[in-house]
């Protein structure tokens, strides 16, 4: 079974909780185990750096196959990061709303 992280933006989203939860449970529904580091992050300290955050993001990551790219995700300097990482490592990739998006049709 695919483990998928949900990428997109954090920063300068104030729906960002919700937008990562809504599509985690999404990706539930369609049997899928589930990386969101949004919620993750939740539990670190607010002092931590946007550079301490990535490196924590970056490491769960790399114990993913696929990467689920939420709405926005190009306007993220963190979530352009990742993308850029799984492109490279050949991850499978999904953009939300694309028409490969598994979750429109689990």
């Amino acid at each position: 079974m695919a483990m998928v992280y949900i990428s997109g933006p954090i920063s300068n989203a104030p729906d960002y909780l919700i937008n990562f939860a809504g599509a985690k449970s999404r990706l539930l529904r369609c049997g899928y185990e589930v990386v969101n580091p949004a919620q993750m992050c939740l539990s670190l300290p607010v002092s931590f750096t946007h550079d301490q955050y990535m490196k924590i993001c970056m490491a769960a990551l790399e114990c993913c196959d696929t990467i689920y790219l939420l709405n926005g995700w190009q306007n993220s300097v963190g979530a352009k990061i990742e993308a850029e990482y799984a492109l490279f490592n050949n991850y499978t990739m999904i953009e939300e709303g694309s028409k490969d998006d598994i979750t429109l049709n689990p």
